[in-house]
């Protein structure tokens, strides 16, 4: 389960780090590789361990291939996914369309979602935690 959130920097290459206790959650679960795609909901990188995309996989190749809806949202969402390495100091390699889309400058920040890790612009970031969440939007996770 990835927890916490993490500051850091990204350089002009796309290149940054990521945290050593969201990489040693990686590495107990035994994942070597994540998946980068857009998050479809706000302007974030999504990152998924290798067995959480193949999961999604399997879900999407039920979807019928003459269903309008579902294969515009698999364009949308697959088209942006890029398949990437740690290398050895830990650092990711973000693709420049996804910087794009993410508006990052240097600083980034890091965001254990519980299956998955989102990278945001660390601006960005701290905007959408200062917005005040509407009470209908606030789940109760002990229900």
């Amino acid at each position: 389960m990835f927890i916490g959130t993490y500051n850091h920097t990204i350089d002009s290459k796309g290149r940054t780090s990521l945290p050593a206790r969201l990489r040693e959650q990686l590495v107990a679960d035994g994942e070597s590789k994540i998946v980068l795609t857009a998050f479809p909901h706000w302007r974030a990188i999504q990152a998924w361990p290798m067995s959480e995309w193949k999961r999604l996989e399997e879900k999407v190749k039920q979807l019928s291939p003459l269903d309008y809806i579902a294969q515009k949202n698999v364009l949308r969402f697959f088209s942006t996914a890029q398949e990437v390495d740690l290398d050895d100091h830990g650092r990711v390699l973000v693709p420049p369309a996804l910087r794009n889309y993410a508006a990052f400058s240097k600083d980034v920040v890091w965001v254990g979602m519980g299956r998955t890790i989102q990278l945001w612009d660390q601006a960005m970031h701290e905007a959408s935690m200062a917005a005040e969440m509407p009470a209908h939007e606030i789940l109760d996770f002990f229900k």
